[in-house]
């Protein structure tokens, strides 16, 4: 399986302009982040990127938009764990966080 490593893309949001950001993964399992590193998720609710925290393992949405200053707590290069990609890669379609399983 192909992939992405550290690709720059221009990405689309429903509310908002185009944003920079570092695209790293496959179909199956990507990350996002902005160009200074800061971990980002696309927040569905908002429709935008928002920054992104590693809470139990995952990615939760700050509900901050990358295209404000990075909040205070802001986890350069985070990563979400092993078992949370592993689940997002073998259960795309029951994306659910660990603790509502």
């Amino acid at each position: 399986m192909s992939g992405v490593n550290k690709m720059r893309a221009s990405l689309g949001q429903a509310n908002g302009p185009e944003v920079e950001l570092i695209v790293t993964g496959t179909r199956d399992y990507s990350t996002y982040e902005t160009p200074d590193g800061a971990p980002a998720i696309y927040d569905d609710d908002r429709g935008l990127f928002c920054y992104a925290r590693v809470i139990n393992g995952e990615y939760q949405s700050t509900g901050v938009p990358v295209t404000e200053p990075t909040p205070a707590g802001i986890v350069p290069h985070a990563q979400e764990s092993i078992e949370v990609r592993e689940r997002k890669i073998n259960h795309p379609r029951t994306n659910k966080p660990l603790d509502q399983e």
